[in-house]
């Protein structure tokens, strides 16, 4: 008769399926943790609008008017410089996936029984942490140098559209850099949004004192609800906020589901 084979635990296909993301995870953050250069390229953007920008034009505009409530110049600015972050943090997470296929990296990890929605779900997860863990370090430079009259309400507002922000943004340059092959074209396209989509957007003034044509862009402008929703979730609350939270949640949606589906097709490819 012949020997009946047990396993006393988890047979090792299953463990390995089982410590996939965790693994992702742990690659993942290593990586960010390692790669220096990318977090100080993240920060600098927003530190420089923050404690230069900001503290320059506040004694030029003191009061900015928004839907009929006088704002002070650093708290109508603040968004921007989160927003910021937030879109040179994404474009950071999207040219790991470069650099990953350069170095042979990618194609040691399809090797393996890496299923790829786990791989999906590390970059979705490290990604957006490293988006809020920079977007946090700001506000709180922000918040020790500026006096924000914020409640409590507003403050949990603005940390809830900043995290759908962050997935949002971070899901959009993943989705890019799946979808595009070509490193350089990336790299042009992802350095050339940054000032784009800030500057298009009501970042340093409100949408009314844009000229006609930058209105109709922020309209389609994504940045343009991250930051509105950032700007009315603080001072007027969640109320006045959901319209630009369910855009941000609508567009992290399809973000990660073309993202996902490039994924499958990319790691065909390989």
């Amino acid at each position: 008769m012949a020997a009946k084979l047990t396993f006393t635990s988890a047979p090792p296909a299953a463990r390995a399926r089982g410590a996939d993301l965790p693994a992702v995870l742990y690659r993942e953050y290593a990586l960010l943790a390692r790669n220096r250069a990318y977090l100080i390229l993240g920060l600098t953007p927003m530190l420089v609008y923050l404690l230069l920008v900001n503290t320059s034009l506040s004694n030029l505009v003191q009061v900015v008017d928004y839907r009929g409530l006088e704002v002070r110049f650093s708290v109508f600015l603040l968004p921007m410089t989160l927003a910021m972050s937030v879109v040179s943090a994404a474009g950071t997470s999207g040219t790991a996936v470069f650099q990953e296929e350069l170095s042979g990296v990618a194609t040691q990890l399809w090797s393996y029984p890496l299923r790829r929605s786990r791989f999906l779900l590390g970059k979705l997860i490290a990604g957006v942490s490293l988006v809020l863990g920079q977007s946090l370090l700001g506000l709180g430079v922000a918040a020790f140098i500026f006096d924000f009259p914020f409640a409590p309400e507003g403050w949990i507002g603005l940390l809830t559209t900043l995290a759908l922000a962050a997935l949002a943004f971070n899901g959009l340059y993943l989705a890019v850099a799946m979808t595009i092959t070509d490193f350089q074209a990336f790299m042009v396209l992802s350095n050339v949004s940054i000032p784009v989509l800030v500057f298009s957007a009501p970042s340093l003034y409100t949408v009314d004192s844009m000229p006609l044509v930058l209105q109709w862009v922020s309209a389609v402008n994504p940045l343009t609800y991250a930051i509105n929703g950032m700007r009315d979730a603080a001072l007027f609350g969640f109320a006045d906020a959901w319209p630009e939270m369910l855009v941000l949640a609508v567009m992290a949606i399809i973000s990660y589901g073309v993202g996902g589906r490039a994924l499958l097709n990319r790691a065909r490819n390989m």
